[in-house]
């Protein structure tokens, strides 16, 4: 215990203020996404703005670049869920189990091909900074369109990126990604309830 007092003393010195204000925007942003507020975006915006210094830090680099992926998809996210032009706003929906499935392989070889690249640098992990950021590519365009299987995509990147930053001794983004995973399951839960389903 005195020993995980000391590690989370020592993080704070190194990142304090950015890591806190990054952890706190992002579970904004996904309590907001999870009820299907456009407000999400704005809390989205700058949690990953922030994440894309940490992660370049690091040594990241595929989660740099899924950040500013974030970052541009925060604007977009917030356009599309306005939608002021026809007056409408989207949906929750879903996508058959086929296109799924062909949506997830293809993810997952682009994964393993970045991977590998990676692998003759110095990125840290990078078979699973390369599937983490893939996946939530998608997950995050899928999340943009009101699709329902983000969350399901969710729930499998943000235990990853636990593991992933528990490892590089930032604890407070690896509680992150735990909370996370709880509230992906939740969004999951709500969505579906949108749909309809039980």
């Amino acid at each position: 215990m005195t020993e995980l007092i000391d590690q989370l003393l020592k993080e704070s010195s190194n990142f304090n203020a950015l890591e806190v204000l990054a952890v706190l925007t992002a579970l904004a942003y996904v309590v907001l996404a999870s009820k299907g507020s456009k407000w999400c975006f704005v809390f989205g915006l700058i949690s990953s703005a922030i994440y894309v210094y940490l992660a370049t830090i690091l040594k990241y680099y595929f989660d740099s670049f899924i950040n500013l992926y974030y970052v541009v998809m925060s604007v977009y996210g917030w356009f599309a869920w306005s939608n002021k032009r026809s007056g409408k706003s989207l949906n929750v929906n879903s996508m058959s189990l086929k296109k799924f499935v062909i949506w997830l392989l293809l993810a997952l070889a682009i994964s393993l091909m970045l991977g590998f690249s990676a692998s003759y640098t110095d990125a840290a992990l990078p078979y699973w900074d390369a599937i983490t950021t893939v996946y939530a590519v998608l997950a995050t365009f899928l999340v943009v369109k009101k699709v329902i299987e983000n969350w399901l995509i969710w729930i499998v990147v943000d235990f990853i990126a636990m593991l992933m930053y528990f490892e590089k001794g930032l604890l407070l983004t690896s509680g992150l990604f735990l909370v996370y995973t709880i509230i992906a399951i939740n969004g999951y839960v709500q969505w579906r309830k949108k749909l309809g389903y039980a």
